[in-house]
């Protein structure tokens, strides 16, 4: 899937003011990860996709790494200086990132790589770590979001509405690939609960969360069409009293050779 980076980096730094109110569900999947680090990592850490900051702040308490934190939005890194004046920000992809070759002992990524050419972003993981470094990395499955895909099939819609998520397979065959070792990969669904049509929506948008696909569909979508859309939410709200957003959680766990 080709991915539209500048619509990647204004639709997040759009939602930079509003992603720590909505953020809930990746600050847990932060924690996953965080608890995950081995207790006698240390050295170089980097954050590949460090969003507004909160886990740089948590991996800040323990005083064991120099750390490096990347963003493609310029308004997440302006969001993240805030809580962690001390570190070291690049603005820029992180599949493509100016930091050297085996540069990092500990590589975190949560919630990030999705935005991205999984492969590029895997390859680029590679290329800056040290040997014997750790990964550790949360993204999201191709079951995020099934609610939406389903409402637009529903209604005889079959455009690109919704970001192709990437299978956990994939990931585990390019760590492979480059000689990952010790690769582990846990899988779960989790349920974001909203109590109206307009809360689910804006809780999408205020992550940032919209389609990224270069070839999404272009042009208005239609009054008409959308009340469709709309309609069917509203008819699991009447039916349910409230709504489910799935996200299909998936971390991996990894070390260089």
């Amino acid at each position: 899937m080709k991915l539209a980076k500048d619509q990647i980096a204004r639709q997040f730094s759009r939602a930079a003011t509003t992603y720590d109110t909505a953020a809930q569900l990746q600050n847990e999947m932060a924690s996953v990860l965080i608890d995950a680090i081995p207790e006698h990592s240390q050295g170089t850490l980097v954050d590949l996709g460090c969003g507004t900051g909160w886990p740089l702040k948590q991996l800040a308490k323990s005083g064991k790494f120099e750390m490096t934190a990347i963003d493609i939005a310029p308004g997440m890194i302006e969001m993240a200086r805030q809580k962690a004046p001390q570190m070291n920000f690049i603005c820029c992809d992180l599949e493509s990132t100016p930091l050297p070759d085996a540069f990092a002992n500990v590589i975190f990524s949560n919630a990030a790589i999705q935005w991205c050419d999984t492969a590029k972003a895997i390859g680029e993981i590679a290329r800056i770590a040290k040997p014997n470094a750790n990964l550790l990395l949360s993204t999201f499955g191709p079951a995020t979001f099934v609610e939406i895909q389903n409402a637009w099939k529903e209604i005889g819609d079959s455009s690109d509405r919704i970001h192709q998520f990437e299978n956990p397979k994939t990931i585990e065959h390019l760590l492979e690939d480059l000689n990952f070792e010790a690769i582990t990969i846990k899988r779960e669904n989790r349920q974001l609960i909203y109590h109206s049509v307009d809360d689910l929506l804006r809780g999408i948008r205020n992550l940032g969360a919209t389609n990224a696909s270069s070839n999404r569909s272009a042009g208005l979508l239609g009054k008409e069409r959308y009340r469709q859309f709309r309609a069917v939410f509203e008819n699991r709200l009447t039916q349910f009293n409230q709504l489910e957003l799935t996200f299909d959680c998936i971390f991996v766990f990894a070390r260089t050779a």
